[in-house]
């Protein structure tokens, strides 16, 4: 089993911050770095995605779902993500009071078949998204909750007028 973490510290309550990480459908709107979306017939299940940048430029992308484990408040919220058999990842947010901050931890542990088969991939895949997650976070925490993430750009229609059409 491998461990990754990535931590921040917020301005702000842990209440407040383990608000933000407990509501599942807003994460879109402030979260750049990964996806996590709630099973809407099962709340307690979720599908967590990530595109991560290889050595070589090429972009990997990965979708697992999973479900809650726990959810403590304000300390702490986990997961468990997977496919049977192949690859599980834990993971957790443990928020800790640092005066009027907190202190948030996201750890990742990582175990199955596919770590053991490709031990250094992982390594190289989880850090960046985990980090980007916690800037996210903090930005967003420190923004009053208001959407910190700017809207995208709306999509220009292409010159040519768009694709070709079907052949049939």
């Amino acid at each position: 089993m491998k461990r990754f973490t990535s931590d921040v510290v917020v301005d702000g309550s842990p209440e407040k911050v383990w608000d933000i990480l407990a509501d599942i459908p807003p994460y879109p709107e402030w979260n750049r770095a990964t996806r996590i979306e709630p099973d809407r017939k099962r709340p307690d299940e979720i599908t967590y995605g990530l595109t991560a940048v290889r050595p070589n430029g090429q972009e990997l992308s990965w979708r697992l779902t999973g479900r809650l484990l726990e959810r403590r408040r304000p300390d702490l919220i986990a997961w468990r993500l997977g496919m049977p058999g192949f690859v599980f990842l834990k993971m957790c947010y443990a928020l800790t009071p640092r005066g009027n901050r907190t202190h948030v931890l996201f750890s990742a542990e990582v175990s199955g078949l596919i770590p053991r088969v490709f031990p250094n991939h992982f390594p190289k895949l989880l850090p960046d998204p985990m980090a980007g997650t916690m800037r996210d976070l903090k930005r967003h925490a420190e923004a009053g909750g208001r959407r910190a993430v700017p809207d995208p750009a709306p999509a220009k229609k292409p010159r040519h007028g768009g694709p070709p059409p079907r052949r049939r």
